[in-house]
C-alpha cells in the first residue's frame, strides 16, 4: 500500500490526478491542515487537484500511505 510515485514534482498551476488501481478504497488528504481531500476513491476512480504549493499528503484510511507534492 503506497502511492506510486510518492513524490510528484510539479509547477504551480499543474493538475495532478490520482487513480485508485488497488482493490480497496483509498483517499488523498493534505497532511498539515486537511486543506483538501479527495473523499473515498473506490477501485478505478480518480481525483484531480490543481496545485499551488508544495504539500504532504496521505491516505486517511491507510495512514502508512504517504506522499509529497514538490512545487518548483
Amino acid at each position: 500500500m503506497k502511492f506510486v510515485p510518492d513524490l510528484v514534482n510539479a509547477q504551480k498551476g499543474d493538475t495532478i490526478t490520482w487513480i485508485n488501481k488497488d482493490i480497496v478504497n483509498h483517499d488523498v488528504t493534505e497532511v498539515a491542515t486537511g486543506a483538501w481531500t479527495s473523499g473515498i476513491l473506490p477501485f478505478g476512480k480518480s481525483w484531480s487537484l490543481v496545485v499551488a504549493n508544495s504539500s504532504d499528503y496521505y491516505c486517511s484510511i491507510h495512514v502508512v500511505m504517504i506522499g509529497r507534492i514538490k512545487v518548483d
